[in-house]
């Protein structure tokens, strides 16, 4: 969403200035507004490929589940 857009490209910015790679933001470096918003955190985004990623460790939780796997859809929002 624009929120979103606009939270991404000031960390970016940020991580200029200080002279990293503004490609590469460390983790918890951007919170959408959605997640910032919602009370429970039971909104995460992140890098699923950087395993030490807060949302790496819940998608390998046993507790992780995807709507209608057994129709092979592999969505990209996991529960």
């Amino acid at each position: 969403c624009t929120y979103c857009t606009q939270r991404i490209e000031e960390a970016k910015i940020d991580a200029k200035r200080r002279g990293e790679d503004r490609k590469a933001l460390p983790d918890g470096a951007v919170v959408p507004a959605c997640a910032q918003a919602c009370p429970t955190h039971s909104i995460s985004f992140g890098n699923i490929n950087d395993p030490n990623s807060r949302v790496a460790k819940l998608k390998a939780s046993i507790r992780n589940y995807e709507m209608l796997q057994e129709l092979n859809t592999r969505p990209r929002t996991t529960y």
